[in-house]
């Protein structure tokens, strides 16, 4: 398998992880409407495991480059621009929810309140600018010591002996070694001939889907239930992984993930209000019944992506690439990394 083959199928599991991220929101938005049927909360539960540590373990496998290099150019030029973005959008966030119908007004205090305490879906960069310093710390700290802390941390939260008010707090400590492992450890299970073997998709998705079952069916305490949880999420890294490099042998099935994958930024950010929009007018539109609540969810989805990346087009034509990339360059500007 070449080089461009292995990356294709990185992007590929991005680009089921975007689109599993829509998926849930609109499956949200389309409850908020009483027009999603339960199965897609089963499906959303089934997937959670996947969805974002896939995510995160990828993204820290493709952030590894800048976070190892010597240049102190590279680690501020990433980090700004994920502090930028993060703020810019949740900003454009916080203005649609001003002047939405749909929504309320935010408080005055969440306009700074934001900056440490995400409220919104676009928790994920602040997450990844928060990873990437931590990954970029293991150039001078013992990684594996910083990994054992990371999976820790992540396991008594899964278990829910740390809990905080907001979700993205928790979500941080959850997936933190999923992006580190991608970050430090990820090559030999890349590279692996194992997670390329035909059996190896089928096996690992029903090991998970036992797993999910007894979890499903099972009464647990919480941290048991929280322990077993945090299993699936590693495990789900394989399953997805496995389940990407299966599927991107058909080329039919292949290329809509990957473009996905690639361009999982512009989808990210504007979905979530688009998401909204559109379960509103469907749900106007139609007055519900069965045949909307079974395919709302996968017509929102597919509408929000498609209008996600027009908009990207639109505003990168019409000179506002700004909105989507950091607009400073920093490899020649010493006098940040001298402060």
């Amino acid at each position: 398998m070449t080089l461009q083959n292995r990356l294709d199928h990185l992007d590929f599991a991005k680009g089921i992880s975007i689109a599993l991220v829509v998926v849930f929101h609109a499956t949200m938005a389309l409850d908020r409407q009483n027009m999603a049927d339960a199965h897609y909360w089963l499906l959303n539960n089934f997937m959670s495991p996947i969805r974002m540590p896939v995510f995160f373990f990828i993204s820290g496998f493709l952030m590894k480059k800048s976070a190892r290099s010597a240049s102190t150019d590279a680690f501020y030029r990433k980090v700004a621009g994920l502090i930028y973005l993060f703020v810019l959008w949740s900003v454009i966030h916080l203005l649609w929810e001003t002047v939405s119908p749909l929504t309320s007004a935010p408080a005055a205090n969440r306009w700074v309140e934001f900056l440490y305490s995400p409220s919104s879906v676009l928790w994920f960069i602040w997450a990844l600018a928060i990873y990437f310093c931590i990954a970029r710390a293991g150039e001078t700290v013992r990684r594996d010591a910083i990994f054992v802390v990371a999976l820790m941390l992540s396991l008594v939260t899964y278990m829910g002996l740390i809990e905080f008010a907001n979700y993205a707090h928790n979500n941080v400590l959850k997936f933190l070694p999923m992006f580190l492992f991608g970050a430090w450890y990820a090559k030999p299970l890349i590279n692996s001939d194992t997670l390329r073997h035909p059996a190896t998709f089928p096996l690992s998705l029903l090991a998970f889907g036992v797993a999910f079952a007894i979890i499903y069916k099972g009464s647990f305490t919480t941290p048991v239930m929280g322990t077993m949880t945090f299993l699936m999420a590693i495990l789900g890294i394989v399953v997805g992984l496995a389940m990407s490099i299966f599927l991107c042998s058909f080329d039919l099935i292949r290329r809509v993930p990957v473009y996905l994958g690639r361009n999982t930024l512009g989808i990210y950010v504007a979905h979530s209000p688009i998401v909204a929009v559109l379960a509103a007018l469907l749900a106007k539109a139609t007055q519900g019944g069965m045949v909307i609540s079974m395919l709302g969810v996968p017509l929102v989805t597919v509408a929000a992506i498609l209008l996600s990346l027009g908009l990207k087009i639109v505003a990168e034509r019409a000179g506002g690439r700004w909105f989507y990339h950091f607009p400073l360059a920093l490899t020649k500007n010493r006098a940040l990394s001298a402060s």
